[in-house]
């Protein structure tokens, strides 16, 4: 697909709270955030955010993760609270994939998403511990 890609590229979407919410210290957090964002401009990641302005989102109930191979066919990986849920089922795959579609047209372009994991990075590193 790409010619000459060596390293995979990671594709998430985050919401932005979880740029926001600091779990642990302000410095690992700041640090984690500038860690990503040149994770992205290396292009290793892509990482297309959903601001808070979108509101309620088609993902915001639980993690998903897609998976393709070339060799098989999708699958999606549903988790919440105690719980994760390995889905094969074409339909099922199909209406994750429609969810993540939809959640992916609200997000903030890639140049977007970066300038805000790097503001979000600063705001951390000036917060007072």
């Amino acid at each position: 697909m790409f010619e000459g890609l060596r390293q995979p590229v990671v594709w998430t979407l985050l919401d932005e709270s979880a740029l926001r919410r600091r779990i642990g210290s302000s410095e690992v957090m700041a640090t984690q955030l500038h860690k990503i964002a040149g994770m992205a401009e290396a292009g290793r990641l892509r990482l297309p955010v959903l601001p808070h302005r979108v509101g309620a989102h088609a993902l915001l109930q639980g993690d998903l993760t897609l998976m393709s191979c070339e060799d098989s066919a999708p699958v999606a990986y549903v988790e919440g609270f105690s719980t994760g849920n390995l889905m094969d089922d074409p339909s099922l795959v199909r209406a994750s994939q429609t969810a993540y579609a939809l959640a992916l047209s609200d997000a903030l372009s890639q140049q977007e998403s970066r300038a805000l994991v790097r503001a979000a990075a600063e705001a951390h590193a000036h917060a007072e511990q």
